[in-house]
């Protein structure tokens, strides 16, 4: 089963991912970079009018600031990890289950090496609460969608 999954975005552990487990179903994690906010190096002003992130609410304005400053919290525990905030969310994600797979999208050798870097990452019981603490779900801000893109219903042609 596909679906967006990342340290930013958890919407799907309420139900999606309970009932892909109960039904003996993996989860394959789109976006699992949070659209690539995760990396650390996008800035919604670098964004072309053809960039699909500007109609995303998590990228402007006051859901951004805090999102901002939720990231920077996990940079920083990246970094006592010796990694960088990318490497850390993988390798949270990844140990979410065995039955987890993220399929990070790539654009450069670097995040290739980066992401194949996170797999290898060991995260304790303890990295992992305190990867809760500092970036609960209620750390991030913003819907997936623009209200309006929520609302447009596509009919086939």
């Amino acid at each position: 089963m596909q679906c967006e999954w990342s340290l930013w975005w958890r919407e799907v552990e309420d139900d999606v991912v309970p009932a892909a487990r109960r039904l003996g179903i993996g989860v394959v994690a789109y976006s699992p970079l949070g659209r690539g906010f995760l990396t650390g190096s996008v800035s919604p002003a670098g964004f072309d009018d053809s960039d699909f992130r500007r109609q995303d609410p998590r990228f402007s304005g006051t859901d951004l600031s805090k999102n901002q400053a939720a990231l920077d919290a996990v940079a920083k525990v990246g970094a006592a990890h010796g990694v960088v905030p990318a490497q850390l969310a993988l390798a949270w994600l990844l140990a979410q289950g065995d039955d987890v797979v993220a399929i990070p999208g790539i654009r450069r050798q670097r995040r290739v090496e980066e992401n194949v870097a996170a797999a290898a990452i060991e995260l304790s019981a303890a990295d992992l609460g305190q990867i809760e603490k500092i970036a609960p779900r209620r750390a991030w801000a913003g819907n997936r969608q623009s209200f309006a893109a929520r609302n447009t219903v596509r009919t086939a042609s």
